[in-house]
């Protein structure tokens, strides 16, 4: 899969840190990113990147920009399941995220269940800052994992997803 579905893939995952107060904000950013790309609505769905957004290959909030236009123009639908979502680190204003992921491109939700396809699964480690009062993404790096990779309550949550395709 190449790198643009990845870049919006790490983007819809943020989630999971703070207080259950915390959980609950970034949570809906997160349901709100993933709804936006479904619609196809690029400005929407940047609400979540930080303007200081840079990641290790030098990529900015605009990069990502062109990227999920790019993609979004490329494929008919996504279909996005969250699988695990672990803080590592936390504070009132930052966080580290580790997500989970199942993401397929081409088609929609309901066919990808349809045909027993749950996608690619990747991992993400996010960076992410609060500001006034919002949290959004600063940083993040991402890898393909194998069904045999995921942690074990990832596989779980999959299985239980598309039960028939195990």
């Amino acid at each position: 899969m190449n790198r643009t579905v990845i870049i919006l893939t790490l983007l819809f995952f943020l989630a999971g840190c703070g207080s259950s107060d915390k959980r609950s904000e970034i949570g809906e950013i997160i349901y709100s990113a993933v709804s936006a790309a479904e619609e196809r609505d690029v400005e929407k769905f940047m609400k979540i990147i930080s303007i200081e957004y840079l990641d290790d290959e030098e990529r900015t909030k605009a990069d990502i920009r062109e990227k999920v236009k790019t993609y979004l123009n490329r494929f008919r639908g996504i279909s996005v399941n969250i699988l695990n979502i672990k803080t590592v680190n936390k504070s009132m204003t930052s966080a580290e995220v580790i997500t989970e992921i199942s993401f397929s491109s081409g088609i929609g939700k309901m066919f990808s269940k349809m045909v027993r396809s749950y996608g690619e699964t990747y991992r993400f480690n996010l960076k992410m800052v609060e500001k006034i009062e919002k949290w959004e993404v600063i940083d993040a790096r991402w890898e393909w994992m194998s069904l045999e990779d995921l942690y074990p309550e990832s596989l779980k949550v999959l299985r239980e997803l598309f039960p028939n395709t195990f």
